[in-house]
């Protein structure tokens, strides 16, 4: 199941067993990164990160973050990511309810 910004604040359901992508933007050049919260949804388990550049990126710095899970356990969570500058306090800016039968 791949999500993105649109569903911010849902809930989804998945299987064990089942991979999830969570697509988000994100610009390089703005210095704002996405990042996983540490104690976010222990009922996934992260196996990849990926940044692809979308467009005419190398000009804008505009691009997509990308993070694969495979579920881990049977139960539900909330997994919480938060833009942030490396020099500023973190806030949540994206999350999602995550129920895993």
């Amino acid at each position: 199941m791949r999500v993105t910004f649109a569903e911010n604040g849902t809930r989804i359901e998945l299987f064990l067993r089942d991979v999830l992508e969570v697509r988000l933007p994100e610009s390089q050049i703005s210095g704002y990164i996405w990042q996983l919260g540490e104690k976010s949804c222990p009922h996934l388990r992260l196996f990849d990160s990926i940044y692809v550049e979308r467009g005419p990126a190398k000009y804008t710095g505009q691009g997509e973050r990308s993070w694969f899970f495979t579920t881990a356990a049977i139960g539900e969570c909330d997994l919480i990511f938060y833009l942030i500058r490396p020099w500023s306090k973190p806030s949540p800016e994206f999350a999602l309810k995550v129920a895993v039968k």
